[in-house]
């Protein structure tokens, strides 16, 4: 609970957001902007994201991202 709000609290303040999955961290991007809003409520969460995995000066990433609704 403690991870879940101090996480959203970065976010919501501009903080990077990423996603671990199989061990690597990704940064995640949305079309060319932040997608802070829309994660903020995910933090500490598991969710599914799709868009184009992308490395920039060693930072893996995905890019045009989006949250995939169940």
């Amino acid at each position: 609970k403690h991870g879940q709000s101090c996480g959203a609290k970065c976010i919501k303040g501009g903080g990077p957001v990423g996603i671990v999955s199989d061990g690597k961290a990704y940064l995640i991007v949305g079309e060319h902007k932040p997608m802070n809003d829309q994660l903020a409520e995910y933090a500490g969460k598991t969710i599914t994201v799709k868009g184009k995995m992308a490395e920039r000066g060693g930072i893996a990433m995905l890019e045009n991202a989006e949250i995939v609704k169940k």
